[in-house]
Parts: C-alpha cells; sequence; structure tokens
C-alpha cells in the first residue's frame, strides 16, 4: 500500500518538473527587465454567469435533497417491524416472533431479540407488519 502511494506521489512530483521544465524552453530569456503597470478593475458580473451559478446550486440542492430522502425511504423500510407466526402442520403448533424486515431472509431470520431463527420447508410462515 505505502509502495502505491510512493509511486504516485514519484509520478506527480516528475510529472511537475517536467512541465516546468518545458514551460523553461519555451520561454525567451530576459536580459532587459522591464516594468509595466497593470491596473485590474474588478470586473461587473454577467447576468448569464450569475444564473447559471444559479442552475448549478438548484442542481447540487435538488441531488443532495432527492439522495437523503431516498436513504431515508429505504431505511424507514428497512425498519419495518413484523409479525412473523411459524405453523407446523403436523403439530399444529405456533410460534410467534417479531423481526425487522431488514433481517428477513428467506426462510431464515433475526429476532428483535438477536435470536437466529431458520425455519424448515414444511413449516409454514405468516407474516404480518405491526402498526405503529
Amino acid at each position: 500500500m505505502l509502495t502505491k502511494i510512493l509511486i504516485t506521489l514519484l509520478i506527480i512530483v516528475g510529472t511537475v518538473v517536467f512541465i516546468r521544465y518545458k514551460k523553461s524552453l519555451e520561454q525567451p530569456p530576459q536580459r532587459g527587465r522591464t516594468t509595466h503597470t497593470i491596473t485590474i478593475q474588478p470586473e461587473t458580473e454577467k447576468s448569464t454567469d450569475a444564473n447559471i451559478k444559479v442552475i448549478a446550486i438548484a442542481v447540487l440542492s435538488l441531488t443532495l435533497l432527492t439522495g437523503t430522502t431516498m436513504l431515508f425511504l429505504n431505511w424507514q423500510d428497512e425498519h419495518r417491524l413484523y409479525d412473523i407466526k411459524i405453523v407446523n402442520p403436523q403439530s399444529g403448533s405456533t410460534d410467534t416472533y417479531q423481526a425487522y424486515k431488514k433481517d428477513l431472509h428467506g426462510r431464515t431470520f433475526i429476532t428483535i431479540t438477536g435470536q437466529q431463527i431458520t425455519v424448515s420447508d414444511l413449516e409454514r410462515l405468516e407474516f404480518m407488519e405491526v402498526e405503529d
């Protein structure tokens, strides 16, 4: 891992040195120095630039809001509580457990108390969502 980081840093440093070397070859040597005065005036922001910024901020905000909403709705769906009734057709006995939807995996589930239950193919499962 450390080797990968060092190789990456070596490539970056080599690229920077190469670019600076190329730029120094392209610029003619300066014999006499002349000074130029440059006055910089702040530009007024164009209305199109302002509109682009507003649109970019709106799209970014909408993306973040949508992602957050979907994350919350998925979390809410995964944390629904179910009453699970296991019916044994041979003996007629029933067992009742509670589990979250995220903990249901085929014929295996984990109860809210942390107990892992595996149900045989002969037993019948009945799911009922618990109303708050």
